[in-house]
């Protein structure tokens, strides 16, 4: 769930991550909890969709639907929290890497301009050369961990390909949250907005993602009966390896693509070498393979396929047409039955897994014939010579 923000009006959007499909896509006068309950509730129960997570900012407003009106799981979203951090410390150590960078510069053309330098310029330079390298070296630190918090927040361990549960989570982003702390003290950057508390309140929320698809597993394997040593099987086994061969195509990060990569070529290794891969008829592993990839896109911890949407729908406004009720609407349907993924298939076709007919070709179909156009005034050749009476 979010909300975007275009002068007089903003406009709701709910969204099913797996799918992609706008549930929801309204233009509002408020965003309080009874506005977006209002709205959404009913059209959940027009589509029969239950919600068993909901992904979102840390707005109040959007926690409390989760909570009181999808009675739910509210988990914190990935995306806010780094950007956060990003505008408390990375604007921050931006600029000053650029000033030491300026400063070095200027040091070095100093000493090259005069050969006879004395020691004040050498010291000045030694000085500017410290500075820089600290600032490298911060920055470094703090785009470590900033690409840590995503990291922490997965259901399988990058490192060990254990089992992630909520307390690991929550261990692991605390010292994200100390290294950060260490960074604004070394660098005597002041915390304002109180931003670290605000990272640290959404710690469990975080992990929260990482439960809830866990719990969502362990459930749907109960009620299909599966056997212990099946169970072990897919949990530590299969799991891990489609979920990181996903991660490894999903993300457009060079330096996180070579971690999933590393990560998926230990599962696959750890896959051929377990034996009970070789006992599984070629039907049933292909069986828990599609599960297993299902299962992989239904984790989510962040909401920047709204964030998206949102921005999609700022272009729309801001090209000089505008946006009303009627386009938004029409807008909400393109996305849903007509925008395909590569693999060719719509939001629509996702969410309620049955396929739709063309958009467009059923678009031709109800609007039938088209009107003839009107018939134009007949043109009438006046001549000049001729002089029209004047009435008396």
């Amino acid at each position: 769930m979010d909300e975007t923000f275009f002068g007089d009006f903003l406009i709701l959007v709910l969204m099913d991550l797996s799918s992609g499909y706008l549930i929801l896509e309204d233009i509002g006068h408020d965003r309080r909890f009874d506005t977006w309950f209002e709205k959404a509730i009913p059209r959940l129960k027009e589509l029969g969709i239950d919600v068993n997570h909901a992904v979102s900012d840390r707005a109040k407003a959007l926690i409390k639907l989760a909570i009181t009106g999808f009675d739910c799981q509210s988990g914190a979203d990935v995306f806010h929290a780094q950007q956060d951090v990003s505008k408390w410390l990375g604007t921050t150590l931006g600029r000053r890497h650029e000033q030491a960078k300026t400063q070095l510069e200027t040091a070095e053309a100093l000493v090259q301009k005069k050969p006879d330098n004395n020691l004040a310029e050498l010291v000045q330079l030694v000085d500017a050369e410290r500075a820089y390298q600290q600032i490298q070296e911060t920055r470094a630190d703090y785009h470590e961990n900033l690409a840590g918090i995503a990291e922490e927040v997965h259901p399988f361990s990058l490192q060990s390909q254990q089992i992630n549960r909520a307390e690991q989570v929550a261990f692991g982003l605390e010292k994200r949250a100390q290294a950060f702390e260490k960074i604004a003290q070394s660098q005597a950057i002041a915390d304002l907005k109180q931003t670290l508390n605000k990272f640290r309140n959404q710690i469990n929320d975080l992990a929260t993602n990482v439960e809830s698809w866990w719990l969502w597993v362990m459930e749907i394997l109960t009620g299909l009966s599966v056997d212990e040593a099946t169970q072990t099987w897919l949990i530590q086994t299969l799991l891990p390896t489609v979920y990181w061969h996903q991660q490894r195509h999903k993300t457009q990060n060079p330096r996180q693509r070579e971690k999933y990569r590393q990560a998926w070529q230990q599962a696959v290794q750890n896959l051929q070498a377990d034996a009970f891969t070789a006992t599984l008829p070629e039907n049933e592993l292909q069986r828990w393979l599609e599960w297993a990839e299902w299962m992989a896109r239904n984790f989510h911890r962040s909401s920047s396929a709204v964030e998206g949407r949102n921005g999609y729908l700022s272009q729309m406004v801001h090209n000089g047409r505008g946006l009303t009720e009627k386009r938004l609407r029409a807008l909400t349907v393109l996305h849903n039955y007509g925008l395909k993924r590569a693999d060719g298939t719509t939001a629509a076709m996702r969410l309620f897994d049955q396929t739709f007919p063309d958009l467009f070709s059923w678009l031709v179909v109800e609007m039938g014939v088209l009107p003839l156009p009107r018939k134009g005034r007949e043109r009438v050749a006046r001549n000049p010579l001729f002089l029209e009476a004047v009435p008396g």
